[in-house]
């Protein structure tokens, strides 16, 4: 699926007929989010601008985040975590923390978590799983900008994908934890 077709398939989808557990996991390291000026802001080392526009966005993120409960639906994230921490990472992070503080549903794993999974070269795939019905491949470029997905619904294979996340979801440690441990004295204005 192109990136239009893609978006337009899982908002149709994600907002319809969708409800219980929806599964998420991040596995590369770096990604592009050109159309966000707090990662853009980021990349221009100006994390005061940055986080404040983090901070402008909570409000926007908490209503999301009670629409998908309204819904009757939960998005759990399992984001896979490599040191040291990349600048993108650490922006994400702090991104994703402010969702984790309105609600979100998000825990880290290590490398060694995934390790077992990743044989012969092999790396998990970027995942967005809406129920047990879905499961889209999310595809990058090289660069980690958004190229496309692949569409599966085939019950096997959903149900192999929904159930490694929901293991590493399990094995997965807090996002707010983790942050307060490992990411928020690396941010540039902690000092």
């Amino acid at each position: 699926m192109s990136v239009d077709e893609y978006l337009d398939d899982f908002k149709t989808n994600f907002w319809h007929d969708n409800s219980g557990v929806n599964w998420k996991l991040e596995r590369r390291q770096e990604f592009v989010e050109s159309s966000n000026e707090s990662w853009e802001a980021s990349r221009r080392n100006d994390w005061r601008r940055s986080l404040a526009l983090l901070e402008e966005g909570r409000a926007n993120v908490a209503a999301y985040e009670r629409r998908i409960s309204d819904k009757g639906m939960e998005v759990r994230r399992v984001r896979v975590v490599e040191k040291p921490i990349t600048p993108y990472l650490l922006w994400e992070l702090t991104s994703l923390h402010v969702r984790h503080q309105v609600g979100g549903k998000i825990r880290v794993v290590e490398p060694a978590q995934v390790r077992a999974l990743e044989t012969g070269g092999t790396v998990l795939p970027e995942l967005f799983l809406l129920g047990r019905t879905i499961a889209y491949q999310v595809l990058y470029d090289d660069e980690g900008v958004l190229s496309g997905a692949v569409r599966c619904t085939v019950p096997d294979e959903v149900r192999h994908w929904g159930d490694i996340v929901a293991s590493l979801y399990d094995q997965g440690e807090e996002l707010g934890s983790f942050f307060d441990r490992e990411v928020a004295g690396l941010l540039p204005l902690a000092g």
